[in-house]
């Protein structure tokens, strides 16, 4: 790995204007992970701003675009190039790596169309576009129920959470049981699927779901791992660190803001370096299959309640968690309910906001005043869910520095975003 760091970071200052003018030479001083502090992160914001000088050559060089979906407060998105060559040093890695598993069916990838596309798929890989429409949900069931030209089936399913549960509600309400369909795994990627949801697909599905991490901009996802319960990066390798959000030293345990960095010669064309992802994440312990410490990812940095004394406290995904098992918590429509392609009401996102106080307001199906025995057991509830998730929110109730407000409110109140603060 350090090799492959220092190769990457030779090449960015040669080949790339942005790190040649930021970088200087204090980059011959990185040996390895524990070196990287020299190095100043690439924001979100700065990438976005600085993506034209971020591409080694010229722009307008490369072929397989994509568009990672990514955006600044601007609406500005991040387009991450790949290059034929990355692909290729891709494709043998992963050859290389799994030539050991044999797989006895084809994979079906379902791409959110706004994520772009990279050029074709994999061999034994099928890839289909997702789109809000009654005809994407067909192709899906016309791609499961029947054998592929070569006479094997669709066995493995890889796919947003945001598509995973309307095309299961889609089934359900037709009376259409997805296990006949014989996939044996589901994979799932964009925003976290609930413990609720991930409960019921299973039983729905018939199968395992690894809930994965993913970020359209880095090479590859970060899995679910059976042995210890947390995520580990699937290759090809990258580097990362965890931080501490507000003094920026490297953790190695606890929680923190998650960092990468890509490495040549997987990622040459757009070397994203000591990357500040934003996102909260749970360091575990070393885990004895994977011989490494995998992550559990909390949720983004700025729609958490953390401080530097207390520590997180509330992270949006526990309350998240929790709503979406609710059947008393109202949710926005998702567009395939807005549509009529399929039933109203359970696939859009909960509606709850999270500001400073820490105060948490939840809109209801029913009116609190009206039926306020059920929404004084949903509150009772959710408080005791958060402050088991967290200590620290406990101890800042027990020093009298403040204390968890929920607000239970009747239907039609919040009709802005899920999170705002």
């Amino acid at each position: 790995m350090s090799g492959l760091l220092q190769t990457t970071l030779a090449h960015a200052v040669r080949e790339v204007p942005f790190y040649r003018r930021r970088l200087g030479r204090r980059w011959e001083r990185v040996r390895g992970v524990a070196d990287l502090p020299a190095l100043p992160f690439l924001t979100k914001a700065q990438a976005i701003s600085q993506q034209r000088s971020l591409l080694a050559g010229k722009p307008g060089g490369f072929v397989g675009t994509i568009s990672s979906g990514t955006h600044h407060s601007t609406g500005e998105l991040l387009q991450v190039p790949r290059s034929p060559a990355e692909a290729l040093a891709t494709r043998e890695l992963l050859a290389q790596t799994f030539r050991h598993v044999k797989a006895d069916g084809w994979v079906l990838e379902v791409r959110a169309a706004h994520h772009g596309f990279s050029e074709g798929a994999e061999p034994g890989r099928l890839v289909m576009p997702w789109t809000y429409t009654a005809q994407a949900l067909r192709l899906f069931e016309q791609l499961l129920s029947r054998p592929q030209p070569d006479g094997r089936r669709v066995r493995s399913v890889v796919l947003g959470a945001g598509a995973l549960m309307p095309l299961t509600s889609w089934f359900l309400s037709r009376g259409i049981e997805p296990r006949k369909f014989g996939v044996r795994a589901i994979g799932t990627t964009s925003f976290r699927l609930s413990a609720h949801w991930k409960a019921l697909v299973e039983d729905a599905w018939g199968c395992r779901v690894r809930d994965n991490f993913s970020l359209s901009e880095l090479p590859a996802p970060a899995l679910e791992c059976d042995a210890c319960g947390f995520h580990h990066w699937l290759p090809p390798p990258m580097v990362s660190e965890v931080v501490d959000p507000f003094t920026r030293e490297q953790v190695k345990r606890g929680v923190g803001v998650l960092v990468v960095t890509t490495l040549a010669p997987y990622v040459t064309t757009m070397p994203l370096i000591r990357y500040w992802t934003g996102d909260l994440v749970e360091l575990g312990p070393r885990c004895a299959a994977a011989k490494a410490t995998g992550f559990r990812p909390l949720g983004r940095f700025e729609q958490a309640i953390v401080s530097q004394r207390d520590g997180l406290m509330i992270s949006p995904l526990k309350v998240s968690d929790f709503l979406e098992g609710r059947p008393e918590v109202a949710r926005h429509a998702h567009p395939l309910e807005t549509l009529g392609v399929i039933p109203q009401g359970d696939c859009g996102a909960v509606k709850f906001e999270l500001t400073r106080g820490p105060k948490l307001r939840v809109e209801l199906r029913f009116d609190p005043m009206i039926f306020s025995e059920a929404a004084r057991d949903l509150g009772e509830a959710l408080g005791a869910h958060l402050l088991k998730a967290r200590p620290a929110l406990r101890r800042l109730e027990r020093s009298g520095r403040g204390e968890l407000e929920i607000v239970l409110l009747r239907p039609g109140s919040l009709t802005k975003s899920w999170v705002k603060f």
